[in-house]
């Protein structure tokens, strides 16, 4: 049927809404933006139609349905603003076949999808390829056909992407997509195609946080989070680290240089995982930082920074009771009012008395001043020294990391196949499992240089470990009574023990 041979009520309408899904894959298609809008254009000079609205899903997956432009197009019709919708290739409406070919024709034929009454006046929908709902049943069979044809086409792409990338793991190949953190895709040396090579900086990074969790006694996981954060380097998608991403990443088979496929280490014919990139941790410690960072595992809870530099480290002449820190409004000088444009005082103070405790004479020292003068007398007596951190090297747990391997795919395949043998096998791995988790764990502990000087080393830390290094250094900080009308900290008000030397007044 013609335009011309078409009802009255489609010769008058004549508002088209055009919409085109440019797919990740337009290239290997050989579709591009441009073209499908010609066309689409083109459609509409030769139907005498007025464009009213283009809508662009710009790579966008057809298996989606919540696509923010084609709802829109769908929109047009469902309000009125159209009377036609205009379309390049019908297959491409949509890669999930009658589900949401249904929901079309029912746009199309301005009814309800959920009681199957009108809600708005029916529309048109006309492609590049000559399909047309005017054409009746033999539209509405072309339809449902194309729309299946798409929903194959789609599961067919997905299952050679799956064999492609199974092939190229099996192969020790990179697959594409973005690598690991702590990896880099490289050109493979020994034939076509990319593999991963490590990246030095992130490897770096991933190590010096594994062995500040498997170090005696180790960092909270929240405290190197945000170190990491503090430090400026980014995950690979997250804005910023968080506890989960770095446990994924810290426990993950990537980081072992394995191949995995749906989640699992890929094996090769003699069951053996493989491993074709270069690893970044070692298996042990990979298997020692599971049993760390799983839910029921030793990881040290908290990880709260402290408040100041100086937090629980001075203490009060008095009663050596520990100072904590105090915030006061700025005030007048006749102390009635607060002053709002003035910065709060912020200073350490005895806190036995508040407690409920008797301190004769508390004390209270300004933060800022005797944070600098302190830091000051740190790095003046060890700033030039070499910067070294512990590293703790685990070995041992080999079998107990393929027993967990072994443990991870049985509970897979129950998911699958929940048949006595299955169950039988998971059993016999978690009873070795429980015997190798008994055993003595082979560790020893070495101090590593940096290459940093210990002022090097402070100027880039945060405030948490620079909180550490004091409390490191010094066996004693207590601050004694201040005297009226002296600006900044009075030296003579501190009374310091280095840890490894005698009382100095």
């Amino acid at each position: 049927m013609s335009p011309i041979d078409a009802p009255e009520a489609f010769r008058r309408r004549n508002r088209a809404s055009l919409y085109a899904r440019l797919s990740v894959a337009a290239d290997a298609e050989n579709l591009s933006l441009e073209g499908m809008v010609r066309d689409m254009r083109a459609l509409c000079d030769r139907e005498g139609l007025e464009e009213v609205a283009l809508r662009v899903d710009d790579g966008k997956s057809g298996g989606r349905r919540d696509r923010d432009a084609f709802q829109e197009w769908l929109n047009d019709a469902r309000t009125g603003a159209c009377d036609v919708l205009v379309n390049p290739v019908t297959d491409r409406l949509t890669r999930e076949g009658l589900n949401v070919a249904a929901t079309i024709l029912d746009v199309v034929e301005g009814k309800d999808p959920a009681t199957g009454r009108l809600t708005h006046p029916p529309v048109r929908l006309i492609d590049c390829n000559g399909l047309d709902s005017l054409h009746g049943d033999a539209f509405r069979f072309r339809f449902v056909i194309q729309a299946e044809v798409g929903r194959a086409e789609r599961e067919r792409i997905r299952q050679r992407s799956r064999n492609r990338a199974r092939n190229l793991r099996r192969a020790g190949r990179w697959g594409g997509g973005t690598p690991p953190f702590g990896y880099r895709a490289v050109p493979n040396p020994d034939g076509p195609g990319w593999v991963l090579d490590i990246e030095p900086t992130e490897a770096k990074v991933i190590r010096e946080a594994a062995e500040a969790l498997l170090k005696s006694p180790p960092d909270p996981l929240t405290r190197v989070v945000r170190r990491l954060n503090h430090q400026g380097v980014k995950p690979r998608r997250a804005k910023a680290w968080s506890r989960v991403t770095l446990r994924r990443i810290l426990t993950g088979d990537h980081i072992l240089g394995r191949a995995t496929q749906s989640g699992r280490p890929v094996r090769d014919e003699e069951g053996e995982i493989l491993a074709p990139f270069p690893p970044v941790l070692t298996v042990s410690q990979v298997s020692a930082l599971r049993a760390r960072l799983s839910p029921t595992g030793n990881a040290p809870k908290g990880g709260g920074h402290p408040a100041r530099l100086l937090s629980t480290l001075l203490s009060c002449h008095s009663c050596l009771g520990d100072l904590v820190v105090h915030h006061s409004s700025a005030r007048t000088r006749d102390g009635k009012q607060k002053a709002p444009d003035r910065p709060p005082r912020i200073v350490y103070r005895c806190g036995t008395r508040s407690q409920g405790g008797v301190c004769e004479q508390p004390v209270t020292v300004t933060a800022a001043p005797v944070e600098e003068f302190i830091t000051g007398l740190y790095l003046k007596t060890v700033g030039s020294l070499p910067m070294y951190r512990e590293r703790t090297i685990v070995s041992g747990l080999e079998e107990l990391a393929s027993i967990e391997e072994e443990i991870k795919e049985a509970i897979a395949d129950l998911a699958t196949a929940a048949d006595a043998e299955t169950f039988a096998r998971l059993q016999r791995l978690q009873a070795r499992q429980q015997e190798l988790s008994s055993r003595d764990t082979g560790r020893r502990t070495e101090m590593v240089p940096t290459g940093q000087t210990m002022a090097e080393h402070w100027a880039g830390a945060m405030v948490d470990d620079r909180r550490d290094l004091l409390a490191e250094a010094f066996a004693e900080l207590v601050i004694g009574p201040g005297r009226r009308g002296l600006k900044g900290f009075d030296p003579d008000r501190l009374s310091y023990r280095w840890a490894e030397e005698e009382y100095v007044d």
